[in-house]
C-alpha cells in the first residue's frame, strides 16, 4: 500500500515537473483553402546575427517564413503581407526593408505614444504609416524607428537582408525567407502572433506550447 501511495505520488511530482517546462514552440503554422504558412521567430540578437551572417544590431525580431500555395493559381507574396503583433503591449509593426536596417546604419527602436509608425531610411527617409488597430491591440503603443547616424552603413549586413529576404512575388511554388521586424523591450512568445493580410486571404499564427 505505501509503495502504490509512493509511486502516485512520484508519478504526480513528474507530471507536474513536466508541466512546468513545457516551452513554448518558437514555430506556429496556419493554412486555409488557398495558402499554408509556417513561420519560426528568433528574438535574440546572437541568433539573429547567426542566421543573417552579420549583426542587425537591437530591437529587431527575425521570421523564418515559408509560404506554400495549395492550388494551381499563383499567389501574390509580400513582405508587407506579414505583421508581428504584441498582445502584452500593443506593438504592432510590419518588416523593415533591407535598407532601413542597413542603409546608413544601424537602427533605434522605440514605442511612440501616437497612433502610426513612423521609419527613417538612409535614403530620404519613409513617412508615418498607419498601422491600424485590431484586438488587443493599444492605438497609443505602435512603434517608431530611426537611424542611428554615428554607426556607418555595413554593405555586408545589407547584401544579406537582400539575399535572405522573403521575395516578393507571384508564384504557385513554395516561396521561402526572413522578414525583420522592430519589436521593443522583451516579450514572451506567448504573448506573440503572426498575422498575414495577403492575396492568400487572412491568416492567425499564433505560438503555442
Amino acid at each position: 500500500m505505501r509503495f502504490l501511495v509512493s509511486s502516485g505520488i512520484t508519478l504526480l511530482a513528474a507530471v507536474s515537473l513536466s508541466a512546468e517546462k513545457k516551452v513554448v514552440s518558437p514555430t506556429t503554422s496556419a493554412s486555409n483553402d488557398q495558402i499554408d504558412v509556417v513561420a519560426t521567430i528568433s528574438l535574440t540578437e546572437e541568433e539573429i546575427a547567426q542566421k543573417i551572417g552579420a549583426d542587425p544590431g537591437k530591437g529587431v525580431a527575425l521570421l523564418d517564413v515559408r509560404v506554400t500555395p495549395k492550388t494551381d493559381k499563383p499567389v501574390q507574396i509580400s513582405p508587407d503581407d506579414f505583421i508581428l503583433l504584441a498582445y502584452d503591449d500593443g506593438e504592432r509593426s510590419k518588416p523593415f526593408d533591407p535598407a532601413e536596417l542597413a542603409g546608413q546604419g544601424a537602427l533605434v527602436v522605440k514605442a511612440s505614444p501616437n497612433g502610426t509608425v513612423s521609419k527613417t531610411s538612409g535614403f530620404g527617409g519613409l513617412g508615418p504609416i498607419g498601422m491600424g488597430s485590431g484586438p488587443g491591440v493599444k492605438k497609443s503603443d505602435t512603434l517608431s524607428s530611426k537611424m542611428d547616424t554615428n554607426k556607418e552603413g555595413s554593405n555586408k549586413l545589407l547584401e544579406q537582408l537582400k539575399a535572405k529576404q522573403l521575395p516578393q512575388k507571384e508564384t504557385a511554388d513554395p516561396v521561402e525567407g526572413y522578414l525583420y521586424f522592430p519589436l521593443d523591450g522583451k516579450h514572451k512568445l506567448r504573448n506573440l502572433a503572426v498575422l498575414y493580410r495577403g492575396d492568400g486571404g487572412k491568416l492567425k499564427l499564433v505560438f503555442q506550447h
